[in-house]
């Protein structure tokens, strides 16, 4: 089945090609919901196997979600996954996105923080490469009193591989007191890649504060000057930096064993 996914709420200029990505759907989906009482306190890690991933969820109040989705190098069927979620007063979901690689990889992430004091963490972390591709929409939608959201984003990419990250933070009318913030650093280890980045702030209420920035390019010349000179030689060097960008997410997992699952997949000890 042909579709258009990942649509952000907002239309873009049409020659930028970022409104949408039309798609052949797998015909097996995985519907998931995942159910908290008030107050709860929940993690779920999952890694794809190349259906289509429908996860939904309504979070209580002061309920809270951790969801961890990991992409293996090696697989090599495209991944798409739906992940939509409501937060009902002080309710908290954080979703740490990891692609390692695969050959297509498809995430729409769409969160209503609805009520009142309510949070939204995204953490994407990316290491791609040999024409590997992943296209992102995240949507932080906001329509409760002194809600927050946080979109970040720290990836790597190589050998004609490709990234699409459409990130939008919606502050609607009644959301006075909100704060939104997008960040983005990606690696770029040589000319062959593709990388679009396409930040929005939508608002129809004053009293909010959104902010963006963002930091994409190549490794300063001083910096793999200065670590040769340590006596670690460029490709070296280019490893510890691609490290360090996943690493920025790992760390805001809290679960010791998750982080030791998801450095094994990566190769690393």
């Amino acid at each position: 089945m042909e579709k258009i996914i990942n649509e952000p709420i907002a239309g873009t200029f049409g020659w930028l090609h970022v409104g949408g990505t039309k798609v052949t759907l797998p015909d097996e989906i995985k519907e998931q919901e995942i159910a908290l009482a008030k107050g709860e306190t929940k993690t779920v890690f999952l890694e794809d196997d190349g259906s289509l991933l429908s996860i939904k969820a309504k979070l209580p109040e002061n309920a809270k979600l951790h969801l961890i989705l990991l992409r293996r190098s090696e697989a090599a069927k495209s991944c798409f996954t739906d992940v939509r979620v409501r937060l009902e007063d002080g309710a908290e979901f954080t979703w740490h996105r990891f692609i390692l690689g695969g050959k297509e990889t498809y995430d729409n992430v769409s969160v209503e923080l609805a009520g009142k004091g309510s949070r939204f963490a995204a953490d994407l972390g990316y290491d791609l490469k040999d024409e590997e591709k992943a296209d992102v929409n995240c949507e932080a939608i906001h329509l409760g009193k002194k809600s927050e959201s946080r979109i970040r984003s720290f990836g790597v990419l190589a050998k004609k591989a490709g990234k699409l990250l459409r990130g939008t933070i919606d502050f609607r009318r009644g959301c006075a007191g909100s704060i939104g913030n997008e960040t983005e650093d990606v690696l770029l280890l040589d000319d062959t890649v593709h990388n679009q980045s396409v930040p929005m702030i939508l608002c129809t209420e004053e009293d909010v504060v959104g902010n963006h920035g963002a930091t994409i390019g190549r490794p300063e010349e001083r910096l793999l000057y200065y670590m040769a000179s340590r006596g670690i030689d460029e490709t070296q060097a280019l490893e510890l930096l691609s490290r360090a960008k996943l690493e920025a997410v790992l760390h805001q997992i809290p679960e010791e064993d998750i982080q030791q699952t998801i450095r094994e997949a990566k190769g690393w000890t």
